[in-house]
């Protein structure tokens, strides 16, 4: 019966996670330290106790002390000693061989998530885990070594020190050792196509030193050397019948052994049905590399594409969850990437903190930009922070969005600041609490999403109260429906107050944020934001598509628009003592026919069609308003103040006014100023 398996796919695994190797330099050994007991070389935040026992339940195992005291790496190899399952072993095999926190989101997540590939009998990490194995497989046999197979599952860089500890070759000892010092990528390259070099040096070195061989004998141990060498690349250790045989028997010996179907086995194949010994030598020699090299562009192919088909499918259910932008945003810029980019997502990227962390804000008017706040023991609240926070003011309003503790299709909301902690609902309260591993706690801190009435918004229901979904009332938070049983329960606003937007990290709403998301009225006037946020000294303001929003503690947040801000920008009116911060918004005259804004430092900016818009200040607007405004025979300001040596004089309509320097009177005119058309 032929054997199927091959290491083309193993190695297209090693360097699709690898990011694509086609050689690594090999620096002087002697820069490189002797190697000690493996230790992780990064560290990372540890799973907790109850995310180990819930790792180990769902396998059916008990988890004792012996277990629950752990690191997170011993713990998975302990599991996947007593697992049967081919997906929970295998995707074990892939976190135990990967970095610290491969480990622990396999304790958090992986396994729950390879049980249910086992129940439903979905094969997706068996197959590669077994490839990985075959390429460690591969190069132990390179140097005549069996691996046993608990040394198959360990990371790549102790797998390499255990070549190094067990190897007889000067050269593949130093290429080890180099490999050892070197980062992942490095290790899997050795493996891949560093040990076979080092090794094939060291056997003809071997050759050349023995003096007192013929050249016969030198053939024939070269010869045994290549069998031994082609073998390896099946992970076969030859045994001596393998080595004795003739190269046409052995060339059908690795066509027997190797998948059907794959660029091996037809090279193989090829090579046996020529009658040409030259051909068989070929295969042997050369043929079995060209040909394994083909598969591994098979194989890194077929995987890339598994693996970018994966991440769409990842990318559509965050997409569709309504709770996961940042992670959808992220898995966008993943797919743009390379395979390695694709890859390095789908182990790690998606379970970082960055791209699960997230603000719910409440969609009520009035209450928009709210976000749920809450500390260890209190009821949740909705609010805008203290004192109405301002950007860079930084109120924590962040959770981390991860799998239902009950339900992993739906969602647990984390403390960014409180591991462990979670909003949960208890007595229809909504609390942040930490877990204390009950079911009853899972099923209360587990939110299912369902898509909301506005678009981009969610609701959340409870997973322990069916029909009862978060709400915020009065400020607080609560699993309400709206039969009217309680006041939290009532009615009215019930279908609003339910719904939800999540915005990205640590999100706070500033007093220009929340007029805008709040008055309708004036976000149809300025249009949507174009810029962020900027912060000028104790004012702040933000720029819309037909507006913008300025703000000073003093005055709030207040609109400018059209001519009017054109003008303010232009004058550079924000740094004006006699401006500043609007203290209105931009208002229709009295008299009609004119826009104005009015603004701290006394000044004010008026606009009509026939004469523009004007600023207009001191003296000379005290004396327009003593004269009642546009309803004077001045009407409105018909260009900017002008300034000569010894007054500051502005025309209008119907005359002009005009203040002098030396001693402030103020008078006006029919007249229009001095030098002026």
């Amino acid at each position: 019966m032929r054997r199927r398996t091959n290491l083309a796919v193993a190695a297209a695994v090693a360097l699709a996670m690898a990011g694509g190797l086609t050689g690594v330099p090999v620096p002087a050994v002697a820069a490189v330290p002797v190697p000690a007991a493996s230790a992780a070389t990064a560290a990372a935040p540890e799973s907790t106790m109850e995310d180990k026992v819930r790792a180990a339940a769902v396998l059916g195992i008990l988890a004792g002390d012996d277990l629950l005291v752990l690191n997170d790496r011993n713990f998975v190899i302990a599991l996947w000693r007593q697992a049967t399952g081919s997906e929970v072993r295998a995707s074990a095999e892939l976190a135990f061989s990967g970095t610290d926190l491969e480990c622990t989101q396999w304790i958090k997540t992986g396994v729950h998530e390879a049980k249910k590939r086992d129940d439903v009998n979905e094969i997706r990490d068996a197959e590669i885990a077994r490839q990985a194995r075959e390429l460690k497989q591969h190069a132990a046999a390179t140097i005549g070594i069996a691996a046993e197979p608990e040394l198959l599952v360990q990371s790549y860089r102790d797998f390499v020190y255990a070549l190094w500890q067990r190897a007889t070759g000067p050269k593949v000892k130093a290429a080890a050792l180099t490999a050892f010092g070197g980062d992942e990528a490095a290790q899997k390259e050795f493996l891949l196509n560093g040990i076979v070099t080092a090794h094939a040096q060291d056997q003809q070195d071997a050759i050349d030193a023995d003096q007192a061989a013929s050249e016969a004998e030198k053939a024939r141990i070269a010869a045994r050397n290549a069998k031994a060498n082609a073998a390896a690349v099946l992970g076969i250790v030859a045994t001596e019948s393998v080595l004795v045989l003739s190269d046409e028997n052995f060339v059908r010996e690795i066509w027997n052994r190797a998948t059907p179907g794959t660029e091996v086995a037809i090279a193989a194949e090829t090579a046996l049905r020529s009658s040409n010994a030259a051909d068989w030598k070929a295969f042997i020699d050369t043929g079995i590399y060209e040909a394994n090299r083909r598969d591994i562009a098979i194989a890194l192919q077929k995987k890339a594409d598994a693996d970018r088909k994966r991440l769409n499918e990842l990318k559509v259910k965050a997409e569709n969850s309504g709770v996961h932008p940042a992670l959808v945003a992220a898995a966008t810029v993943a797919l743009a990437g390379d395979a390695g980019v694709v890859d390095r997502f789908l182990r790690i990227g998606q379970y970082e903190d960055a791209v699960l962390r997230q603000s719910l804000s409440a969609q009520t008017p009035g209450s928009r930009g709210a976000h749920i706040r809450a500390t260890t023991g209190s009821q949740a609240v909705i609010d805008f922070g203290p004192a109405a926070p301002q950007p860079a003011d930084g109120v924590p309003f962040s959770w981390k969005v991860v799998p239902g503790l009950a339900d992993f299709d739906c969602h647990s909301f984390e403390s960014v600041t409180s591991s462990g902690t979670y909003l949960r609902q208890l007595d229809f309260k909504v609390l942040a609490a930490a877990s204390d591993g009950s079911d009853r706690f899972r099923s209360d801190a587990t939110w299912c999403a369902r898509p909301g009435t506005d678009a981009g918004t969610v609701t959340l229901e409870s997973k322990s109260a069916p029909g009862r979904f978060l709400r915020h009332y009065g400020g607080l938070l609560y699993a309400a429906d709206k039969s009217g049983a309680h006041p939290y329960d009532a009615a009215s606003l019930y279908d609003v107050d339910r719904l939800w937007r999540v915005d990205g990290e640590n999100a706070t709403s500033s007093a220009i944020q929340r007029r805008w998301l709040n008055d309708d009225a004036v976000r149809a006037r300025v249009g949507d934001p174009v810029a962020a946020e900027v912060i000028d000294g104790s004012l702040r303001y933000r720029d819309f598509t037909k507006g913008r929003l300025v703000w000073s503690t003093a005055t709030g947040a207040k609109e400018l628009e059209g001519n009017i801000l054109a003008k303010y920008n232009e004058r550079d009116l924000l740094h004006s003592a006699a401006f500043g911060a609007p203290t209105i918004d931009e208002t229709s005259t009295p008299a009609g026919g004119g826009r104005y804004n009015h603004f701290a430092g006394g000044g004010s900016i008026y606009w009509t069609s026939t004469t523009g818009a004007h600023p207009v200040s001191g003296g000379v607007k005290d004396r327009w308003r003593a004269l009642d405004w546009e309803r004077s025979y001045l009407g409105y300001p018909a260009a900017d103040p002008a300034e000569t040596a010894t007054a500051i004089c502005q025309n209008f309509q119907g005359g002009s006014v005009s203040v002098r320097k030396s001693d402030g009177v103020v008078t006006d005119s029919r007249s229009r100023c001095v030098g002026t058309a």
